[in-house]
């Protein structure tokens, strides 16, 4: 069992509560259908799933037209089977929901056959492993931990039962920063998002290397991405004694540090690298290239800017932004050169609130489409798309977006794929191998306007 026993303060604005402001400018009149949403490539449509979901944030399929989606509030496990919401949930969990926090994360992997120490064991019942992460508060608001818990599926009863804890990052107390995201990746360990637990203003006591901080605390669990097995054991090299960053427990957790929140991490289907989406303050969102030992640069550098504890941009003597443009440049931590920084790959100028990222390992859609990058959106329910360069390491960009950085909406409309979900909490790729989008808006107290749609082509034979 993984468990991280550091307490902390945080004070931050968050994500959610740039979604209870953007919920307020909607007409609340204007129920959210397919009518609302504009596509940009004429030969695809919108199908409406599911809806009447409460603020639905990640969904993991099991099989064809089957799939599991979580509501962030209720902290309830649906199931999806057929387009029909199974009246009882899978499980119920008790998660803190102020703000960020709630039932936030999910991924599936079959089960396999195993052996114990006496005999073969085939249970046809237990079906899957399922994966959830949440924020667990032992008070109201106080005490609170980030925790990754191991479900068995019973598909026969339709339950999850057996929970095991693998991982727990202490939260405290702020609602804010607090990631939230699962992947397994192509060497079967589960990538874990953590946020730093914060806004943009860090008190001494919130300071840590990980946030390259050099006189900060050590390491908390917080701001990184965090690699476990699936049994909830660091995955080490060197014989099981190394970590990337080190040998001490929490650090030999640590995929990737100095991220300030990350909502979407996925894997390349051809390279295996792995890629995230990351939230700056009010300017600086970033999409990047994600090797091992990767320092994303927060607290102290967003997109390319360089930053001051307040989350400011720096300027200079003339009054110009400071850039940071090169690899590793002074004033981070590199944890004894085993860390390293390089610039984002994308970056918005001002921020757009990106989630979820996707590569669609399909061509269902169109072979144009297939191995591509989407990036779903806070601001504006937009969904966008990149093509990769040829040897994968960077995207393929024209126009006013070679620079890499898109300053307004004008400048990213060539990469808009689509717009007007309201909030995209999750994009997945089907068991169909079709695109799959999570609207996780909840307008008013007694209407569930949260939602799922599939993107498929006009012409689906």
């Amino acid at each position: 069992m993984i468990m991280i026993m550091i307490s902390f303060l945080s004070i931050s604005l968050t994500f959610f509560s740039f979604y209870n402001i953007y919920a307020q400018q909607q007409d609340q009149q204007q129920l959210l259908s397919e009518e609302n949403i504009t596509l940009y490539d004429p030969n695809l449509k919108i199908e409406l799933v599911v809806s009447g979901l409460d603020f639905p944030t990640t969904m993991a399929f099991l099989g064809p037209d089957d799939f599991l989606i979580l509501e962030k509030n209720t902290g309830n496990v649906n199931r999806v089977v057929n387009g029909n919401l199974l009246e009882k949930p899978l499980l119920h969990v008790d998660a803190s929901i102020k703000d960020e926090r709630g039932l936030l994360g999910i991924a599936v992997s079959e089960k396999k056959n195993f052996y114990d120490t006496t005999f073969f064991i085939e249970n046809k019942k237990l079906t899957h492993n399922v994966f959830l992460y949440y924020i667990k508060c032992n008070e109201k608001n106080l005490d609170c931990e980030n925790r990754v818990y191991r479900y068995d599926l019973d598909n026969q009863k339709n339950v999850l039962v057996n929970p095991k804890l693998l991982a727990g990052v202490p939260s405290f107390p702020d609602p804010s920063h607090a990631g939230g995201i699962i992947r397994i990746g192509p060497d079967e360990n589960l990538y874990i998002t953590v946020g730093n637990f914060q806004d943009t203003i860090p008190l001494k006591v919130y300071k840590t290397k990980t946030q390259n901080f050099e006189d900060g605390k050590f390491v908390d669990g917080r701001a990184g991405i965090l690699r476990i097995t699936q049994d909830g054991y660091p995955v080490l090299d060197n014989n099981g004694r190394e970590g990337i960053l080190g040998n001490e427990y929490p650090l030999n957790l640590y995929y990737a540090y100095g991220i300030r929140n990350s909502f979407g991490i996925d894997f390349d289907p051809l390279t295996g690298k792995l890629w995230d989406t990351e939230n700056g303050p009010q300017f600086g969102d970033e999409i990047n290239l994600v090797e091992p030992g990767f320092n994303s640069g927060a607290d102290k550098v967003y997109g390319i800017w360089e930053s001051n504890d307040l989350g400011d941009r720096l300027k200079n003597k003339k009054g110009q932004y400071v850039t940071i443009v090169e690899d590793n440049p002074e004033d981070l931590v590199y944890f004894n050169g085993k860390g390293h920084y390089s610039p984002p790959e994308f970056i918005w100028g001002k921020t757009i609130a990106p989630t979820a990222l996707l590569f669609l390992d399909s061509d269902r859609l169109d072979s144009v489409y297939e191995n591509d990058m989407f990036v779903g959106s806070a601001d504006g329910g937009r969904i966008f798309h990149f093509d990769l360069n040829e040897n994968r390491t960077g995207l393929d960009l024209k126009g006013n977006l070679t620079d890499k950085i898109a300053l307004n909406k004008t400048e990213y409309g060539d990469i808009l794929f689509a717009e007007g979900f309201s909030i995209i909490t999750d994009v997945k790729q089907g068991s169909d191998g079709y695109l799959y989008v999570v609207s996780g808006l909840k307008q008013s107290k007694s209407e569930k306007f949260g939602a799922i749609y599939r993107i498929l082509p006009l012409k689906n034979n």
